[in-house]
């Protein structure tokens, strides 16, 4: 049996298995420990991740008893409504009997699939009528089902307890710091431990992948402005992140981020200067910036650029020659704003 790993006294980290690629990676989890513990991020809601998370639970309740610690994980909070994050709650609920706490925003996108498929519908106003329809009637509710399969995503609509995104949550001795965090997702929630420096990130803050955005729900500017109340935090020392490794130089790994992020928006401002009067769709800077690459890695990379191209806008530094083609505004030819994207 895996030995447990204790990030420090009373936080431990719980990995469930990934699989499919990028579709469905591994998912880091953190039970801390105490009377009234809790467990940050519900994860997958397949039988074998529910039942393999349920076992390590009771495996750390054991241990600290064994050291005579008090420990019950009686709580479950995702940081925010992704299905790789809230899918297990349920069923941890009906498994271990732990209670779901939700922030208001969480439960208005998970509340039911129709909410939650409603949250995520976006426009694609740079294809055609007939691509659109098949996309609204047939690939977008295929898709949904198969992650919804994938993931073993369950929808909650009676969570035990509301939060709010600030404030104070006693958990094993520590004053953990609610922090709102939006960008990646307008209901990002983090928990900050001033005293150890620990800051648990969710999605935000990842050791050696930059984190996706992508319309309807994720935000760049915010998101930017997220990364900098993160690096501003007094004390901070490590950010434990969902997926991958511990950041154990955080204030550095956000900087990096920031400038990646100012690099990635001056690519798509040189792609959309490049097109000249007539202007460039959102696929044909996607094109520009991947030419050679494959269909799925300019799969990907649709949201972000759509978001880049929502950001120049208000920038000022492109502007909308027809729908949903784009043209450098006139006047704005030099590089992104560093005002902006420090």
């Amino acid at each position: 049996m895996a030995t447990l790993q204790e990030i420090q006294p009373g936080i431990f980290l719980v990995t469930e298995r990934g699989g499919w690629g990028p579709m469905r990676p591994p998912m880091n989890l953190y039970v801390l420990t105490g009377e009234d513990g809790l467990l940050y991020e519900a994860g997958y809601g397949t039988r074998g991740s529910v039942r393999y998370l349920a076992r390590e639970i009771r495996r750390i309740e054991a241990h600290c008893r064994d050291r005579g610690e008090p420990c019950s994980i009686r709580r479950v909070l995702p940081s925010h409504a992704h299905p790789d994050h809230f899918s297990g709650l349920a069923a941890l609920r009906y498994r271990l009997g732990l209670r779901i706490l939700l922030t208001r925003p969480m439960l208005e996108t998970i509340g039911s699939r129709e909410r939650y498929r409603a949250s995520y519908r976006t426009e694609r106003g740079d294809r055609n009528a007939l691509v659109r329809f098949i996309a609204a009637c047939v690939v977008d509710p295929a898709a949904s089902w198969f992650y919804e399969k994938l993931y073993g995503t369950r929808f909650v609509d009676d969570p035990d307890e509301i939060i709010g995104d600030s404030g104070v949550m006693a958990i094993g001795g520590r004053a953990w710091r609610l922090v709102a965090t939006p960008g990646h997702s307008p209901d990002h929630l983090s928990l900050y431990d001033e005293g150890s420096g620990i800051l648990l990130g969710g999605d935000n803050v990842l050791r050696s992948v930059t984190t996706w955005l992508g319309p309807p729900k994720s935000d760049l500017k915010i998101y930017i402005q997220t990364l900098e109340r993160i690096r501003a935090l007094p004390n901070l020392r490590l950010i434990l992140g969902a997926h991958g490794s511990p950041v154990e130089n955080p204030r550095e790994r956000v900087a990096e981020i920031i400038e990646w992020r100012r690099q990635r928006l001056e690519h798509v401002h040189q792609a959309v200067k490049k097109s000249g009067g007539a202007g460039i769709s959102k696929a044909g800077v996607v094109r520009d910036i991947y030419r050679g690459e494959g269909a799925v890695k300019r799969y990907m990379a649709d949201g972000w650029v759509d978001l880049s191209l929502a950001y120049l806008l208000e920038e000022g530094r492109i502007r909308e020659v027809s729908p949903g083609r784009y043209a450098a505004s006139t006047g704005h030819g030099g590089a992104v704003n560093r005002k902006n994207v420090r």
